[in-house]
């Protein structure tokens, strides 16, 4: 209660009311939105089949880790402006939102896996783990991040 109260006190902000209101606002913050989270899942999808020894085998893990970083760390920081901007602009929508909550406990449990688990095994190329243990990294690791994907899309859909 307390958290839509203070967001609603700051949808009334003037930028959040021109995304709000305006005909293009939205829609433009939501397409910035789409080419962060596209990139952002690029980068993930890389890094997780190179984890699984399906691609990228001329290249390193660490090093793949490494030149994917600023990539997977930009277009997060994309998502999060954005999805930031979106939510400031209508908090009630999202606040009483059952996709919205999921999609932001799926966003919770991909960023820790992502750089607990992840990082851990893309540390060093020398000695990975078996290959059974990395395909049940990258499956569970695939399934968060696109269900943070499938669970945004819901919102627009599910109340």
């Amino acid at each position: 209660m307390a958290l839509l109260l203070l967001s609603q006190s700051w949808s009334n902000w003037g930028p959040l009311v021109f995304v709000r209101d305006s005909k293009y606002g939205m829609p433009v913050i939501q397409s910035f939105h789409l080419i962060g989270l596209t990139i952002l899942l690029v980068s993930v999808l890389l890094l997780n089949l190179r984890l699984a020894g399906s691609g990228m085998k001329d290249y390193g893990l660490s090093w793949l880790a490494m030149q994917l970083k600023p990539w997977t760390l930009g277009a997060f920081a994309v998502v999060m402006l954005s999805g930031l901007l979106m939510f400031f602009a209508t908090p009630a929508k999202y606040l009483g939102s059952h996709p919205f909550r999921l999609k932001m406990a799926l966003l919770c449990l991909a960023l820790l896996f992502h750089f607990g688990v992840i990082r851990r095994f893309t540390a060093e190329d020398s000695r990975g783990p078996s290959r059974r243990v990395s395909l049940i990294v990258v499956c569970l690791s695939l399934t968060l991040w696109f269900g943070v994907g499938w669970a945004g899309r819901l919102i627009a859909f599910i109340p």
